[in-house]
């Protein structure tokens, strides 16, 4: 028996061929892959691949939301810092210690 993977969500499906459609994501049979087996002399096979130039030609308005999502992941470090100096400038070391 063969194992297919859905590119899309990652199901594995195990049968002769690929299904119609992804029971999870519903995606087509064109977005399944035949995968192989792994061999002790074959290449590693790692379950998260990361693919330079996947998101070309995505929508930009999504581009602009993921840095903005980014953005503000990166600068909310700071404003926990800044949140458990003044809590333990008011008398709340306990809460300082919580951020």
């Amino acid at each position: 028996m063969k194992k297919f993977r859905c590119t899309v969500c990652g199901y594995v499906y195990e049968g002769d061929a690929a299904p119609e459609k992804c029971p999870l994501c519903k995606a087509p049979a064109s977005k399944f892959v035949e995968v192989e087996e792994a061999t002790a002399d074959g290449p590693l096979v790692f379950a998260d691949e990361h693919v330079i130039g996947v998101a070309k030609g995505c929508d930009d308005e999504m581009i602009k939301d993921l840095n903005n999502h980014f953005m503000g992941e990166c600068t909310e470090v700071g404003m926990y810092l800044a949140m458990s100096r003044q809590a333990d400038r008011e008398g709340y070391p306990e809460v300082a210690e919580a951020f």
